[in-house]
């Protein structure tokens, strides 16, 4: 079948981009052409841009912002990286800002079927257009098979307005099939959208940990472990003090594989401290580390699949649903901190790794739910 997958723009988290390159990849070994959306809704905005451009020159008036103005200017440089791993590894669509590029996309390439997923594509906060991940452009399209795997609202909570609630109600009833990434998105489509789903796993826990290492290469130390990586994305004084505290538990040293500073931070005066270290570069970490210590969703299933002990700090302002319904089906709640006066050092050795066997049955249970949602 020739398939669209409709998800997030990439390049600029990493968590993205790999289940982007996950996703295809598993759709492709099954026999499919697939192209993912390059799509960017925003960034066609004029008024968008013009009011943001307004209010970064007022905080530079105000001393309130160290970044660029227009840091979009410079993403060629920042997002070099992670582009060039997009470029290599994802077949991805011309760029698409606008609805009328994307009806034009869909009306000149042929689909079979189009998946909506995964990440936080029924979130509003992160999808300014959210009708278009309902797919409202193809309303009328009867003959392409319509599709969200593992598609995520981020929190277990209705964040939808009246008039969105019943729009995105009538375009999900016209979906063939629907599954979600938390146990929660599959009440809030039973009792808000009106419509039957099924919980399945995030694209990059369907490849095996040997999937991953084929793609790092070289640069992973087979049967060697060392130093705590650390990969957050709130940072915090507490949470070096974790890491840390594991690292001195574990006679061991801390080390990171990210940008000093996140896009939306107004501190950082050199563009360096933006730019994006290489995918595998961050992939890598997580295979050569002694131990995780993270507030990432990403960075936690990639522990799980590189089979290393690790601890998740709940992330409250993104949202808890997604770290505790994966947990909860591995039976490995444990692994997850909402108050970090809780964790005890003395037990760090002691914590067991993910179970694979529950795994491999979350997995076959995904797998089928592709199959039978294409066949």
């Amino acid at each position: 079948m020739k398939i669209a997958i409709l998800t997030q723009p990439l390049g600029k988290n990493y968590g993205g981009m790999m289940q982007a390159y996950a996703f295809q990849k598993v759709l492709r070994d099954l026999g499919h052409d697939v192209t993912t959306i390059d799509y960017n809704f925003r960034g066609s905005n004029f008024f968008y841009k013009v009011a943001r451009l307004s209010y970064r020159f007022f905080q530079k008036l105000t001393g309130t912002r160290k970044a660029p103005i227009n840091i979009e200017a410079k993403l060629p440089y920042i997002l070099a990286n992670t582009r060039e791993f997009i470029k290599k590894n994802i077949s991805i669509s011309e760029y698409i800002d606008n609805d009328a590029a994307l009806n034009k996309h869909f009306n000149a390439n042929n689909y079979d079927a189009v998946i909506v997923g995964s990440d936080q594509t029924w979130r509003t906060k992160y999808s300014p257009n959210i009708y278009n991940f309902y797919l409202d452009f193809l309303k009328q399209n009867i003959k392409i098979k319509k599709i969200a795997y593992a598609s995520s609202f981020g929190v277990d909570s209705w964040e939808y307005t009246e008039e969105e609630t019943v729009k995105c109600s009538e375009l999900a009833g016209l979906f063939d099939s629907i599954s979600v990434r938390e146990e929660s998105g599959v009440e809030l489509c039973t009792k808000q959208l009106n419509v039957e789903s099924e919980c399945v796993l995030d694209p990059t826990l369907l490849l095996s940990k040997e999937a991953y290492i084929e793609l790092l290469g070289d640069k992973y130390k087979a049967g060697k472990s060392e130093g705590v990586f650390t990969y957050v994305l709130d940072k915090s004084k507490s949470k070096m003090v974790v890491a840390e505290n594991v690292g001195k538990q574990l006679g061991s040293h801390i080390f990171k594989c990210q940008a000093n500073f996140s896009l939306g931070s107004l501190d950082a005066r050199s563009l360096q401290d933006y730019k994006m270290p290489a995918v595998q570069d961050w992939l890598v970490s997580f295979a050569n580390a002694e131990f995780v210590v993270t507030d990432s969703f990403h960075g936690m299933v990639f522990s799980i699949i590189f089979e290393k002990p690790f601890l998740v700090i709940v992330n409250k302002k993104r949202g808890s649903a997604r770290f505790e319904s994966l947990l909860n089906k591995l039976q490995a709640q444990q692994y997850l901190i909402y108050d970090i006066k809780d964790i005890d050092y003395t037990q760090l050795n002691s914590i067991k790794l993910v179970d694979k066997t529950i795994l491999n049955e979350l997995r076959k249970g995904s797998f089928d739910f592709i199959r039978e949602s294409l066949s």
